[in-house]
């Protein structure tokens, strides 16, 4: 989940890519905290992912994997 927030989060026009950690999980939600570090800005948000958001994201990334491996 880390990974993927990181791949496609974006603080308003920054094009870089911001790190991600896992603040924790409680009541069915993962909150993560967003950092972006460009040289024009310092920002943090917040970005609340499901169980089930999370469900998909892990399903997708095996079944990509199990793909890989067919071919």
């Amino acid at each position: 989940m880390r990974a993927h927030l990181q791949q496609t989060e974006r603080h308003g026009r920054c094009r870089r890519e911001p790190y991600a950690r896992e603040l924790g999980h409680a009541h069915g939600v993962y909150r993560f905290e967003l950092y972006c570090s460009g040289w024009h800005t310092a920002d943090e948000w917040t970005k609340d992912v499901t169980v089930s958001e999370a469900a998909v994201l892990v399903r997708a990334f095996v079944d990509a994997a199990l793909a890989a491996q067919e071919t």
